[in-house]
């Protein structure tokens, strides 16, 4: 039977001290990756100075070694992110920025500190952080098991929540905002490509993001700089109304051929992720929303042909083919269906 976490409170100065040493671990295996924007950290530390509670964090206290190589690691269970946005600011890692009032109202006492470092605040305020205390709960004796179930219990409800209601919950600024809001649109609709459960899950958000990204720096790889692109541009997002009216072109292109969308493999996930990027080439090569008509009928014929047996392909569908049959979510895959649909359609494409 476990004990039952110890309350106790923690100066920030001690976790500092600790962390210096090395001894506080803020990268246990079951802990998210340590993704928040500049926004959340700079209101984490308004929070501080104005004299406002933040929840409490976790410790698994554990002893390790013996003799005078004995040491006490202060693993920590849950509070990870918080803690590291604090430790950062007091090594003077980035300083305050001016937040958005919509996603993070910071107070009166922040707003004269913007742009400065930890070490430029007064020395009024760097005592304040330095001598605030954290709420702590203590851990003794708990096994791997244990914490991970005790973890899932603090950070999860009813059903667990998937990454992009994870994101959702996290990020409150402009680039939520804005897919949330291109999830909107009334061409997702019009070809019905997502499911209500989709909707439910925000999985439609999440593809939709993956999108838009394309629009602002090209194709990714798999999902793995989304978390990035959330947190980046989270507080200011610059050129985004340039990159909604690109985003808006695409869609409308798209709208030109909504009936092949609706009928055929494009459709698919992985497919439509590069006819979209195929499509974004044409409207950034002629500045304009492009009709994309003359494409229906070598659409049409490479989603008929692809659902042949791989043996009776020709060399060029089976080279499309292969790059949807494994990894299709790679990097290199996602370029070559690209490249290989926007070599297909240039010379029916009309400005």
């Amino acid at each position: 039977m476990n004990e039952l976490p110890k309350p106790n409170t923690q100066a920030l100065s001690w976790f500092y001290g600790e962390h210096k040493k090395g001894t506080l671990n803020l990268e246990p295996k079951y802990q998210r990756n340590p993704i928040w924007s500049i926004g959340q950290k700079c209101f984490l530390i308004d929070s501080l100075i104005s004299d406002c509670p933040i929840p409490q964090v976790f410790l698994n206290i554990q002893t390790k070694g013996s003799g005078s190589a004995r040491k006490t690691i202060y693993e920590v269970v849950d509070g990870q992110q918080r803690l590291r946005a604090i430790l950062e600011f007091m090594e003077d890692a980035y300083s305050l920025v001016e937040t958005t009032a919509k996603s993070y109202p910071v107070s009166t006492v922040y707003k004269p500190h913007i742009g400065k470092l930890y070490s430029e605040l007064p020395n009024e305020l760097q005592e304040k952080m330095w001598n605030y205390p954290l709420a702590v709960q203590e851990l003794r004796g708990w096994g791997a098991a244990q914490i991970r179930s005790l973890f899932r219990r603090l950070n999860y409800v009813v059903e667990k929540l998937n990454k992009q209601e994870m994101r959702h919950s996290q990020y409150f600024g402009e680039f939520v905002t804005t897919v949330e809001k291109l999830a909107q649109e009334s061409f997702w609709d019009s070809v019905g490509f997502f499911t209500r459960r989709d909707s439910q899950r925000m999985k439609d958000v999440e593809y939709i993001s993956e999108l838009f990204v394309i629009v602002i720096d090209d194709i990714q790889d798999q999902q793995r700089t989304l978390d990035d692109f959330y947190a980046d541009y989270d507080v200011v997002f610059p050129k985004k109304a340039h990159y909604v009216k690109q985003f808006k072109r695409v869609l409308s292109s798209l709208d030109t051929i909504s009936d092949v969308l609706v009928n055929t493999r494009f459709k698919k996930k992985a497919d439509f992720y590069a006819l979209f990027a195929a499509a974004y080439e044409f409207v950034k090569d002629f500045d304009r929303v492009v009709d994309l008509v003359a494409s229906e009928e070598s659409l049409r014929k490479l989603s008929d042909e692809i659902s042949d047996p791989p043996e009776k392909m020709n060399p060029s569908v089976y080279t499309y083919y292969s790059t949807v049959i494994e990894g299709p979510n790679k990097l290199t895959k996602r370029k070559q269906r690209k490249n290989y649909l926007y070599e297909m359609l240039l010379p029916l494409v009309k400005g």
